[in-house]
């Protein structure tokens, strides 16, 4: 399918910028513009979101915005493509920001001085340790081992979630673990 087949009303569009004046093709042709645009839709929303299933997510809100707001789209500001990669953008942004709130709480309480000291709500010998252990580690070796091991987030998942470089935090992962490890053999 051509991008510039694709036309709307005349609404959003200067009189003289040659869309026709009749109709929404926008959603006269949504099947063909879903076949033809839902897998770079999946692409880029893959590019930004922390796993499929959300990027999977992000398509279905930008299909169906597609459709919503049909009138919005004129050829004369841009292919159809520019359009959409738009909408995938800023649903990618939301669904990202979304699972930040979501873990800033926890990131407060990685960082606060409860989680620095062991005796706070300790039950096991080995927690305490453990939790001792992790509360001497710098903040960001310790967000990583957090994440990773009680969150259970890949490493790609959490070096798009606190915005690390992936090879940044396989490297505060592996030095944690290192110090970590150390830290452990000390307490024996």
């Amino acid at each position: 399918m051509s991008e510039r087949t694709v036309a709307t009303t005349s609404d959003c569009c200067p009189s003289d910028c040659g869309a026709p004046a009749h109709g929404d093709a926008v959603r006269e042709s949504f099947e063909s513009i879903y076949t033809h645009w839902h897998p770079q839709v999946l692409r880029w929303a893959g590019r930004r979101c922390v796993d499929a299933q959300d990027a999977e997510d992000v398509a279905q809100q930008v299909f169906a915005d597609v459709w919503r707001y049909s009138s919005r789209y004129c050829s004369c500001r841009g292919e159809i493509g520019a359009w959409i990669y738009g909408i995938t953008a800023h649903k990618a942004a939301d669904a990202s920001a979304a699972i930040a709130r979501r873990y800033e709480g926890l990131r407060r309480l990685i960082r606060s001085p409860v989680a620095a000291n062991p005796d706070v709500g300790a039950g096991a010998v080995e927690r305490v340790h453990m939790a001792s252990s992790l509360s001497k580690l710098p903040d960001r070796k310790r967000e990583v081992l957090f994440l990773a091991y009680y969150l259970d987030l890949t490493q790609l998942e959490i070096a798009r979630l606190i915005d690390l470089p992936l090879g940044t935090v396989k490297s505060h992962t592996r030095r944690g673990l290192g110090a970590l490890a150390c830290l452990l053999d000390e307490r024996g």
